[in-house]
């Protein structure tokens, strides 16, 4: 059972019926049995909190004085204040800003100053903790028990590696479905339409079919797209590249070779809700290549935007898993590949 408290998706409800809310709850229910993440670790020092969402479940992250990071309900129990607007203590617990109840990474009350000495504290005195993860400078939570869990935390084996140095992007929110925020970074056919300033090639329209491989039992699909890209710092070039794409279902995506030879972008939508979608990114660089961080956040940036701007407003908002919905060709193997993964996931 997924634990918390779920504060709406958000979505108009005009004219809504009650499966439409149903179909909502079902795609919640689903992708809380996936790891995604909740913050960048580089904001989350020792003694600070963070307010985050998943899924509908409101949530804090902070991290204690050993280093350990906790994720739990951002709401206390007693007065349904934010215990995100509270404050770490010198034991590591989270302390309510209202009657200063303190609540340790498991979600135990383990003090109430209101109660005189020796008084037990009631057992519902507790809050909805989750399983944490760090990866590639990101926290990753899960809602759901391992027992419950569809796959493990997804790993981008070169952040771990030893031979790559990791820039974690800025965070974007989106709204828009997150299957369609990853269809969208991995449609080529639209790189020489919608970023012809930035690194697309205007000369190259046509766009080969595209063969994907399913593997690890159809949960991971890649394929590489070799492509004629301009440097989008100055819009030298074209230069020859091949953009290598692996997709774990549902939710992840590295990409290499997009930001130079031997890189590897790294792409997490994380479900805000049913139709809300944050996205982490980073990219890992080789040893000994040299960026300006803040020139790359810039171009970067400007790929991004509009991208999410027609993404959003793309109808119907859910991606469609129906494959006769929407029209596809030879060069949409990829979006067909995806759409009956998540299918065949239960995503359908």
């Amino acid at each position: 059972m997924v634990k918390g408290r779920r504060n709406g998706s958000r979505v108009g409800n005009g004219g809504a019926t009650p499966r439409f809310y149903d179909l909502l709850m079902d795609f919640c229910a689903l992708a809380s049995r996936f790891w995604h993440p909740v913050a960048r670790s580089m904001d989350v020092a020792p003694g600070a909190i963070v307010a985050a969402e998943l899924l509908d479940h409101e949530l804090v992250v902070w991290r204690d004085d050993t280093g350990a990071v906790h994720v739990v309900d951002d709401q206390c129990p007693h007065r349904g204040v934010r215990l995100s607007a509270g404050a770490v203590t010198d034991d590591g617990c989270l302390r309510c800003p209202y009657h200063g109840w303190h609540f340790d990474g498991g979600g135990a009350c383990t003090r109430i100053p209101q109660l005189r000495a020796g008084v037990p504290i009631p057992r519902q005195a507790s809050v909805g903790a989750y399983r944490t993860s760090e990866h590639a400078g990101l926290i990753w939570t899960c809602l759901v028990d391992e027992s419950e869990q569809a796959r493990p935390r997804p790993t981008w084996t070169v952040t771990e590696a030893g031979t790559h140095w990791l820039h974690v992007g800025e965070i974007y929110d989106w709204d828009a479905q997150a299957f369609r925020q990853v269809e969208n970074f991995c449609d080529v056919a639209h790189f020489s339409v919608l970023h012809d300033d930035t690194f697309g090639n205007p000369e190259l329209l046509e766009v080969p079919a595209i063969d994907v491989d399913v593997s690890d039992e159809g949960w991971c699909l890649s394929f590489d797209f070799p492509y004629e890209s301009y440097d989008p710092a100055d819009r030298s070039g074209p230069f020859p590249m091949v953009f290598e794409y692996r997709i774990e279902l549902p939710f992840t995506v590295a990409l290499g070779g997009a930001s130079g030879p031997g890189s590897v972008m790294c792409i997490a939508p994380a479900p805000l809700s049913a139709g809300r979608t944050r996205l982490f990114w980073l990219c890992a660089f080789p040893h000994g290549v040299e960026v300006d961080r803040d020139e790359y956040e810039e171009i970067e940036s400007r790929i991004w935007l509009p991208d999410r701007a027609l993404v959003e407003g793309q109808r119907p908002a859910a991606l469609p898993l129906d494959l006769s919905a929407e029209l596809h060709l030879p060069f949409d193997r990829l979006a067909v590949a995806y759409r009956r993964g998540l299918a065949a996931i239960g995503f359908d």
